[in-house]
């Protein structure tokens, strides 16, 4: 018991966590961010996956990736401090594993307990952790759960994508907190601008990577009125570069509240029009809306 309870206390010093054994971080981090499976079973749960889906994006349907070597670079050359943030627009329930299973090379998958390349992502509570089994399998996939209604970007486990940032390690949201049917991007919330400048005050000053990509036609692999996926369709994925905000994340450094919530805004401002670019590049998506739940979609990121 004494050296599990050492591993998390280990695991927490990893990604700066606060000495205080009653920091609500803290407490969330000893229950989320070691494998419940072990090492082994988040291999195998990364692999078996990420095959899932590669089977169904690049053998049952077609998918083309733009500019990926953006990412891989992003991803391989990313700092111990300074990790990386991707983020993405949200079209459906396959999103994630989906595209991000296709995006990066296989065998990191496999290897992740050793080369720690695959990302971190978010899911409501609700949704992925509505079980015990389920929650097992979502941590072991590096999933955190999101409350819903809860505080909002001032969760604990906003701070813990945050301090994952700061170590070095990816992280990936989708900054419109919900799937939106109709294909195009919706408003975003200001969860991501927060993370950047959380991220930066736990590492001292130093700004994640942040790298937005666009992909199209998701909603025919698995759409909203089907019985499951489909065939014969083609996907693309466009990465884009990454955002210059340096002018922007020297605000996070306020004390002043009010004046970071401002930098929160600027900052999720400047990836919605980065999307918004790589939006009008890319094919559109299909419009789901008729068929949409009539609040919101799952899960919010």
């Amino acid at each position: 018991k004494n050296s599990s309870r050492d591993a998390h206390i280990t695991t927490c010093a990893a990604l700066g966590m606060p000495n205080a054994e009653t920091s609500p971080s803290r407490k969330l981090a000893e229950e989320v961010l070691a494998p419940p499976w072990g090492a082994f079973g988040r291999s195998i749960t990364l692999g078996l996956v990420s095959s899932f889906a590669r089977l169904v994006l690049t053998v049952l349907n077609k998918t083309e990736i733009i500019n990926q070597d953006r990412l891989i670079n992003a991803i391989e050359n990313r700092q111990h401090s300074s990790g990386v943030l991707t983020v993405c627009n949200h079209t459906s329930m396959f999103d994630d594993p989906g595209v991000l299973s296709i995006i990066m090379p296989w065998s990191w998958f496999w290897m992740d307990p050793v080369q720690h390349h695959v990302r971190w992502s978010l899911c409501a509570k609700e949704v992925c952790f509505k079980n015990e089994l389920l929650r097992q399998f979502f941590l072991s996939g590096k999933t955190l759960p999101v409350e819903r209604g809860k505080a909002g970007v001032h969760q604990p486990v906003v701070s813990l994508a945050a301090m994952a940032l700061a170590s070095g390690q990816w992280v990936h949201v989708f900054p419109e907190g919900r799937i939106n049917y109709d294909g195009k991007l919706g408003p975003l919330r200001w969860g991501c601008g927060k993370l950047v400048c959380e991220a930066r005050q736990v590492s001292g000053g130093k700004d994640p990577v942040v790298l937005p990509f666009y992909h199209s036609n998701m909603g025919s692999v698995l759409p909203l009125s089907g019985k499951g996926f489909s065939m014969g369709h083609e996907v693309e994925v466009r990465v884009g570069e990454p955002l210059k905000l340096d002018d922007l994340t020297c605000r996070c450094d306020s004390p002043n509240l009010a004046d970071q919530q401002e930098a929160w805004r600027l900052i999720t401002e400047r990836v919605r029009t980065a999307l918004q670019d790589l939006e009008r590049q890319s094919p559109p998506n299909p419009d789901q809306s008729a068929s949409a739940p009539t609040k919101g979609g799952p899960p919010p990121s």
